[in-house]
């Protein structure tokens, strides 16, 4: 165990975390279920330099090899950058601070099954579908952009069970679509473009990976997760949503009713 909590250190400490103003990716939902009458639950939150915000996961199986999942998301960022503002009325650059929150949640259903010489693999897919909101505030100006956005993905992984380690990959194929919101025109003239891009590109599909490393000490489980966004579409590599999340969370494994035993 504490092996397994100074890796989860240097791994915060070592994870270069970044989150985007336009979209930012909730960590994806691989739940550790593998029989019917089988739930979980999970809080996790974010360590990062410019973000910071809390999540809540669940999942449940009511019927053999069926599992329903539920997630949600609250983030906040803050980035500082430069941005050379319109010649008229005053030529010339400033700084530009952008504090945002982001809320997201999302609901699933899929299938899974075990496989392995001693049933050490548990394979899922799920169908999932979200909304969300981004809210961002600009300095100086105190100028606002606020929108929504529906996601619907598809999501294939796969969990590793040795002793009282797990371990699990994942992707999730997003189909992101944003919803036209409101913008402040006295945004900086720069930014307007990106948002402008951003619903002009809309809808658009990303893809995102997904790796967890976690110890179990029934009925709870200590794990570090990770989820990276990998960019679709190459007109909107300017937008930076390519960004990443890493979460240190707890989960709460729900036994099932009956007596019969999942495989080890």
């Amino acid at each position: 165990m504490t092996y397994l909590l100074r890796l989860c250190w240097i791994l915060l400490c070592l994870g270069s975390c970044t989150s985007s103003r336009f979209y930012s990716p909730n960590t994806v939902n691989l739940p550790d279920i593998g029989q019917k009458g089988e739930g979980a639950l999970s809080a996790g939150g974010f360590l990062s330099s410019n973000s910071s915000g809390w999540e809540a996961q669940a999942a449940y199986s009511p019927l053999s090899h069926l599992a329903l999942s539920a997630s949600f998301l609250h983030l906040r960022q803050k980035k500082e950058e430069s941005a050379i503002f319109p010649p008229f009325p005053f030529p010339g650059s400033s700084g530009l601070s952008v504090e945002g929150v982001t809320q997201f949640g999302e609901i699933g259903v899929g299938y899974y099954r075990f496989a392995g010489k001693q049933q050490e693999f548990l394979f899922s897919s799920y169908g999932l579908v979200g909304t969300g909101q981004v809210s961002n505030s600009y300095q100086p100006g105190g100028y606002r952009a606020r929108w929504s956005y529906w996601r619907y993905a598809l999501q294939p992984g796969v969990r590793l069970r040795h002793r009282n380690f797990r371990m699990g990959a994942a992707f999730r194929f997003s189909w992101v679509a944003f919803d036209q919101g409101y913008i402040d025109a006295r945004i900086d003239a720069n930014e307007l473009g990106r948002i402008y891009l951003l619903e002009a590109q809309s809808p658009f599909l990303l893809w995102e990976m997904f790796w967890t490393i976690g110890y179990c000490f029934r009925p709870l489980t200590l794990s570090v997760n990770t989820t990276s966004v990998v960019l679709g579409k190459r007109a909107i590599n300017d937008l930076e949503l390519a960004n990443n999340h890493m979460c240190l969370m707890l989960t709460y494994q729900i036994q099932p009713s009956r007596s019969e035993k999942r495989p080890k």
